[in-house]
C-alpha cells in the first residue's frame, strides 16, 4: 500500500476513532470482502458489535469495514471465534479512545499494537497478518483459499478493494456521500455510473455527455471497479 498523503492519514486516522459513514450488508459485503452471510452471523452471534449496532436495517461503518477485515485475517490466522472477537473489540475501544495505531503484531493468543511506525516485534511469534503496519488494513483485501467462515456460496476466493483508492480514477472519503466510492475529486458515486452503464445501457460516450468533466477512460475505469465489486466478470461493450 503506497504511504498515504498527510491529509489522507488525517482523514483515516479521524474516521477510525469515530463512527463516519454508512453502509448496507451488500455494500459492506463488497467493500469490506467479508461475505453477507459471515457479516450477518457475526452480527446475528455478537462476534462482531457494529457502530450501528440499533438500526434497522443493520448497517455497517467505514471503521467497520476496516475491523471486519481484522477480524477475518485473526480467523483465516487460527485465532478462536471468542478470542478474536474480543481482541477486535479491544481494537475499536483503543482507536474510540484515541490511540494511534500504526503497528500491529497478532499470535493465536494476543494482539500488540504500537504508535511507533518504527516498532519492530519479535520474530520468535510468527503473526497471522501478512503486515506490520496497521494501515494496511486499508490496503487490498485479497484472500485465496480462505477458511469455509470466510467463503460466499458461490466463490471460494476473497477480493476487495483499497478502502481509499479502490481504483485509478475512485476515491473514498467518510465524509462524501456516506463513505461510497466516488469518481476522484468528485461526488459522483461510481455506482450511478455503474448503474448508466448497465440499467440503462448506455454507452460510454453518453455517461460523458451527461457529466461534464468525466473522461471515457475515467468512465470505463469506475464500471470496471463497480463490476469487479459484484463478482461480474464477462466485459461491457464499448
Amino acid at each position: 500500500m503506497p504511504d498515504l498523503s498527510d491529509e489522507e492519514r488525517l482523514v483515516v486516522a479521524y474516521s477510525l476513532r469515530h463512527a463516519r459513514g454508512r453502509y448496507g450488508s451488500e455494500r459492506a459485503s463488497q467493500l469490506s470482502g467479508i461475505p453477507q452471510r459471515t457479516i450477518y452471523d457475526w452480527r446475528r452471534e455478537k462476534v462482531f458489535l457494529t457502530d450501528y449496532p440499533l438500526e434497522r436495517p443493520a448497517t455497517w461503518s467505514y471503521r467497520d469495514l476496516v475491523l471486519l477485515r481484522l477480524l477475518a485475517w485473526l480467523r483465516q490466522g487460527g485465532m478462536p471465534r471468542p478470542r478474536a472477537a474480543e481482541k477486535v473489540a479491544s481494537v475499536r475501544s483503543q482507536l474510540s479512545e484515541g490511540r494511534d495505531i500504526r503497528q500491529i503484531h497478532a499470535t493465536r493468543a494476543e494482539i500488540i499494537l504500537s504508535g511507533d511506525p518504527g516498532t519492530r516485534f519479535d520474530d520468535d511469534k510468527e503473526s497471522l497478518l501478512p503486515f506490520s503496519n496497521f494501515y494496511e488494513l486499508l490496503s487490498t483485501f485479497d484472500l485465496h483459499e480462505p477458511i469455509r467462515e470466510l467463503r460466499s456460496v458461490s466463490r471460494k476466493d476473497v477480493w476487495a478493494p483499497n478502502l481509499i483508492a479502490p481504483s485509478q480514477h475512485s476515491r473514498i472519503s467518510p465524509w462524501v456521500q456516506a463513505g461510497d466510492p466516488c469518481v476522484a475529486d468528485s461526488r459522483i458515486p461510481t455506482a450511478a455510473i455503474y448503474a448508466l452503464r448497465t440499467e440503462r445501457n448506455l454507452p460510454v460516450g453518453s455517461v460523458v455527455e451527461l457529466y461534464p468533466g468525466l473522461r471515457e477512460p475515467v468512465v470505463e475505469d469506475v464500471t470496471r471497479l463497480e463490476r469487479r465489486l459484484r463478482g461480474v466478470d464477462e466485459p461491457l461493450a464499448a
